[in-house]
């Protein structure tokens, strides 16, 4: 199975890590983030949580 992790960044093509971002709630969520723009990409089980 393909996870957002394997797929390029939709906005400048670079590839795509895991970080963590915290809520206005205090709560944590995963998301796959590009190192060269910031991009951020949000996989199915962190919009769910939003």
């Amino acid at each position: 199975m393909v996870s957002e992790y394997d797929l390029p960044c939709s906005e400048c093509g670079d590839s795509l890590v895991r970080a963590e971002v915290t809520t206005a709630d205090g709560s944590v969520l995963v998301v796959a983030e590009c190192q060269n723009c910031g991009g951020r990409h949000y996989p199915e089980s962190a919009l769910r949580r939003v």
